[in-house]
């Protein structure tokens, strides 16, 4: 039995990743790390507006913000962008 999740994520989410250096290749990482644990929690949580929870994992200088729908295994990737500070 397959237990991957599959990861989702917007096309225009990939123009936040940076592509130099190696900030962009640990967000895909840590994306593709997803697949294969999606219980892993994010550094803080918060709700969206349908008080859904939605796990924020900072990755060196960026937030990922994504949610688990375990009913269907998958992960939905539903921000990228430069961490607050």
């Amino acid at each position: 039995m397959d237990t991957r999740y599959a990861v989702y994520l917007h096309f225009e989410l990939l123009g936040a990743i940076p592509k130099r250096g190696n900030q962009g290749q640990r967000i895909l990482k840590f994306v593709r790390s997803l697949a294969e644990d999606p219980f892993l929690e994010g550094d803080f949580t918060e709700k969206d507006d349908s008080l859904r929870s939605l796990q924020i994992k900072i990755v060196g200088d960026y937030a990922v913000t994504y949610w688990v729908d375990h009913p269907v295994k998958c992960v939905m990737i539903v921000d990228i962008c430069v961490a607050d500070t």
